[in-house]
């Protein structure tokens, strides 16, 4: 089994996190997740997505038949495996609720703009609508109206489909949550 812990120095301070799940050659990838920043749960198991959301996360892809997964393992060990990669806005962990501030999203841009510079993914799709919000506002000073599902309007500053995960316990609704994974499954049944 892989354990996906790092340390990581921000302003001077050892964080423990995780680190970025990315092929090691430049290659293009099928989806690129982008989260806000690794629970201290999922941190302490070395592996993305641990708690309680983040097993739903898992689960409506698996349920959408969208990452196969081998027995035994962690959902994240099988990523690169699907053509997928995953990363962090903010490399330092927090529990839910905790949010990065905004200083910490603009330097977290920096990154993830050169991260899908390299690996030029189909679909980016960021985990948390709150993310891609963020992103759009203190990165580009663009105040979209964003939505669960794709976003073309957001499509032309990151050069790729941009998608919205329709995350369990977020104010998206049960009917909005199945009509964007329709649309998602729709793009890789192609």
């Amino acid at each position: 089994m892989t354990n996906f812990k790092t340390t990581v120095k921000v302003n001077g301070e050892l964080h423990e996190t995780l680190k970025d799940i990315l092929p090691s050659e430049k290659q293009k990838l099928k989806i690129l997740f982008i989260a806000k920043t690794p629970a201290l749960k999922s941190v302490q198991a070395g592996h993305y997505f641990q708690g309680r959301q983040g097993q739903m996360f898992w689960n409506k892809l698996k349920e959408n038949g969208l990452l196969t997964v081998r027995p035994n393992t962690y959902e994240d060990e099988n990523l690169l495996e699907n053509d997928y990669g995953i990363t962090d806005i903010v490399k330092v962990p927090r529990n839910y609720g905790n949010e990065p501030t905004e200083e910490e999203y603009k330097q977290g841009l920096n990154r993830i703009l050169q991260t899908i510079q390299i690996y030029n993914p189909k679909v980016i799709v960021f985990v948390y609508k709150k993310v891609l919000d963020n992103i759009l506002s203190l990165g580009f000073g663009k105040y979209f109206n964003t939505e669960y599902g794709f976003n073309s309007t957001a499509e032309p500053l990151f050069k790729s489909k941009v998608f919205v995960f329709p995350m369990p316990g977020t104010p998206c609704t049960r009917q909005q949550a199945i009509k964007a994974m329709e649309e998602l499954v729709k793009v890789f049944k192609r």
